[in-house]
């Protein structure tokens, strides 16, 4: 081992081939690992999700395309092409499945409903 320095808080650091030893002034040595730089991911930039990016953006622009793309939306009900904030989120949700859902996940939900009621009302735009 060789010692390399000893610095103003009287740490004594030496250094082995690929590790460092440092000495507290409790006494304590502990051995902190230097990795080597670590290797770049290897992407592969032709999966089949990024190859098929964009396939179908000109369907709807060129013509004869039947059904609109919030029909195609797969996803819970409530979720299906809306567009609001949370609280809106979760009167919908209270609207459409609300008399089936179990008792603990209803309660969870009116929770919500009255904490973000609350908040909206309190505070933002939308006093």
């Amino acid at each position: 081992m060789l010692l390399s320095r000893i610095n103003r808080t009287n740490r004594i650091k030496a250094r082995t081939s690929s590790c460092w030893t440092v000495q507290e002034e409790t006494g304590t040595c502990c051995r902190i690992r230097m990795h080597a730089i670590p290797q770049l991911k290897t992407v592969d930039r032709w999966t089949e999700k990024r190859s098929m990016f964009g396939v179908y953006d000109n369907v709807g622009i060129l013509g004869d395309f039947k059904a609109h793309p919030k029909d195609l939306i797969i996803g819970p009900c409530w979720l299906r092409a809306f567009k609001g904030n949370e609280l809106q989120r979760l009167i919908r949700k209270k609207k459409m499945v609300g008399d089936r859902m179990m008792t603990a996940d209803r309660h969870n939900l009116e929770k919500g409903i009255k904490f973000l009621y609350k908040r909206f009302n309190r505070t933002g735009k939308h006093r």
